[in-house]
């Protein structure tokens, strides 16, 4: 148990209790409370505490039980005790009492080695009360011949005598009769002076003293065997080996260095006094509960030093040791590795409780108000929230009512209801409802678009009539597929995606005409680049356009100066028409002259141009021709009965060509 109460407290949220903040999930002793019957063990929670769930019935809160607890200012390491016999959870009174504390546990220990202690002091003046009773006799019975040294050894026996007496009395009052039976025997050695049959005899009782004086001391030696047993703990010797096997007689060990981290202990079967205990370990695993009970290792010296464990399985026969399964809870210091150093406390949980009809995963909100009603948050159905509505602010009902009739309030205090005499029969429902008669409904302003009702009035002024409507504004209607031809609506849309515009159409497959196109202050645009039909009687490429002739040299290109050199063509289909004017001052080029630039490449024979020349220097009949293949214009002369042959370059000089040749 980590804590208990001290005072009456409220059983909801968070709050300190002796000295400690409490957290969720947190088991409290609740003892004192002003209504008795709300004591008990309970789990902390953010909001209502719940008896815990193995303490919900009598069985865990029986007379008799103990409770040990472990933190707190005032409540530290005390065991508490039920006093209640078979109470009746939430209607008997339960009483709790102080039943004992570590403290009274480590003074009964150190009382029993103090017995031992003073038994240990009685044998030894058992032992030399006989010795001078052995004396005593000696001198007795050389008194025959002497009675002054039969004197002198009484005298002395007297003296022993007393001696163990005084030893005997210091042995914490066990071997008081020693002392007593020991005074006698010196008495009677000093009547041993007169007469040597006397001291004779006090030497037998100075015996018979010793044999008291023997068994006072091994009582007391019992005593104290019996005063360490009393004690509700197990002694042992702590090991700070974390290996998993036998520690040896009388050990214990974890199997971590930390003793915070340890997660499993390892007991000999045999405590640090000899006496096999595994009989006692075997049933630290009886409880039902997932939680068996909870292990305390403490220093016999000091109660500041100690650690507690949750045992959450079962106990394991490790063949001359036991094993725990634990889970840490607290601790501080370091435990002792002194012979017989340490306690070991178990404190076993009650048996697992029925289980309630839920799962017990509900969880509740950080924070709420003081009795408002919990609603559910969210569709999981195990999580909750504070509804915001106070239990106060509910209506209270009439004292009767017709089955399955609706309530209405009874007055003007929203708190009391009554019964309306209306069936929920008689309403039509949400969903689907099957009117009568005539309803009626407010009538939505013209325009609305929602799921309010629409009246007549308002589909009277809003909507126009199926015969004949006169339309405003932007009608909409469905977009029919391209190409239907029937009675339904056409859309904008659709004649946009059916047909070409007036303006600019963008005709696709293969369009026809019916007449002669008439183009009036336009023309027909072919694309820059067109391949050719194989249909002969198709019109598929129309082109013009201007290019720059070059004259080179067919031997030197060389480079011209020119004062003028353009060139410009039409192509329509398969032909081009061009003409080209070349006009220089200058030019570093050699033998017959080319003009180079053409658009397009000829694609027949040769084809013969018109040529126009000024400046140049030949023989024969200039002439220029476009040679198949090619797209140059070669400048020749020709003789008459003679081949023809290049025109040489002339630095300065110009022509004009026109021809058409074909692509």
């Amino acid at each position: 148990m980590r804590l208990a109460t001290t005072a009456n407290i409220s059983l909801y949220g968070l709050q300190t209790i002796d000295s400690v903040l409490t957290e969720v999930g947190v088991r409290v002793l609740v003892k004192d409370q002003a209504d008795q019957t709300q004591n008990g063990i309970y789990t902390v929670s953010e909001g209502q505490w719940y008896r815990a769930a193995d303490a919900r019935t009598a069985r865990t809160m029986q007379k008799g039980t103990t409770v040990h607890v472990q933190e707190g200012t005032v409540s530290a390491d005390r065991v508490y005790a039920f006093e209640t016999l078979d109470p009746v959870i939430g209607a008997d009174p339960i009483v709790l009492s102080f039943y004992l504390s570590q403290d009274t546990l480590g003074d009964a220990v150190n009382a029993a080695n103090a017995a031992a202690a003073s038994a240990a002091a009685a044998l030894t003046s058992k032992n030399a009360a006989a010795t001078s009773a052995t004396n005593a006799a000696g001198s007795a019975t050389g008194a025959a011949g002497s009675a002054t040294a039969a004197s002198t050894s009484a005298t002395n026996a007297a003296t022993s005598a007393t001696n163990a007496g005084n030893s005997a009395t210091a042995a914490a009052g066990s071997a008081s009769a020693a002392s007593g039976s020991s005074t006698s025997a010196g008495t009677s050695a000093r009547a041993a002076a007169g007469s040597a049959s006397a001291a004779s005899s006090s030497a037998t009782a100075a015996s018979g003293s010793a044999t008291s004086a023997a068994t006072s001391a091994t009582n007391a030696a019992a005593s104290a065997v019996a005063a360490a047993n009393a004690a509700a703990a197990l002694g042992y010797t702590f090991s700070t080996s974390t290996a998993d096997a036998d520690p040896g007689n009388g050990t214990l060990r974890l199997n971590n260095a930390s003793a915070a981290s340890a997660t499993a202990a390892y007991i000999d079967n045999l405590d640090s006094g000899g006496a096999t205990v595994s009989g006692v370990v075997d049933g630290f695993d009886d409880s039902t509960n997932v939680i068996k009970g909870q292990l305390t290792l403490r220093s016999k010296a000091s109660t500041a030093i100690a650690y507690v464990y949750n045992v959450t399985g079962s106990v394991v026969d490790g063949t001359g040791y036991r094993k725990l399964t634990l889970a840490y809870v607290s601790g501080a210091g370091t435990l002792p590795t002194t012979t017989d150093g340490i306690w070991l406390i178990f404190a076993r949980a009650g048996d697992k409780g029925a289980d309630g009809l839920g799962s017990g995963d509900f969880t509740g909100p950080a924070s709420s108000a003081t009795d408002n009603i919990v609603t559910f948050a969210g569709t999981t159905g195990k999580a909750g929230k504070d509804s915001g509505v106070a239990v106060g602010s509910l209506v209270a009902g009439p004292a009767s009512a017709a089955t399955d009739n609706i309530a209405t309030f009874n007055g003007t205090t929203g708190k009391v209801v009554k019964d309306s005499g209306v069936a929920v029969a008689g309403l039509a429902p949400k969903a689907s409802p099957a009117f009568t008669g005539t309803p009626t409904a407010p009538t939505a302003a013209a325009g609305t678009n929602s799921s309010q009702i629409a009246t007549t009035a308002y589909v009277d002024v809003t909507f126009a009539p199926k015969a004949s409507p006169a339309l405003t504004g932007n009608p909409t209607a469905p977009t029919q597929t391209a190409g239907n031809n029937s009675t339904r609506l056409a859309t904008t849309a659709y004649v946009d995606g059916s047909f070409a515009p007036v303006a600019s159409p963008t005709f696709t497959g293969t369009p026809t005409f019916a007449g002669i196109p008439v183009l009036s202050g336009g023309g027909i645009k072919f694309p820059a680049t067109q391949i050719p039909s194989a249909d002969s009687n198709t019109q598929d490429d129309y082109e013009k356009g201007t290019f720059t002739p070059v004259l080179i040299g067919q031997t030197t290109a060389g480079t011209g100066t020119y004062t003028t050199q353009s060139g410009v063509y039409t192509k329509i289909g398969n032909v081009v028409t061009f003409a080209v004017t070349l006009i220089w001052s200058a030019h570093s080029g050699t033998g017959g002259m080319q003009i180079t630039g053409l658009p397009f490449t000829n694609n027949v024979t040769g084809c013969s141009c018109n040529f126009e020349c000024f400046n140049l220097t030949f023989t024969g009949v200039p002439q220029a021709f476009v040679p198949t293949n090619s797209s140059v214009i070669s400048v020749v002369t020709a003789a008459t009965g003679a081949s023809e042959a290049n025109i040489a370059m002339d630095s300065a000089a110009g022509f004009r060509v026109g021809g058409v040749y074909f692509t």
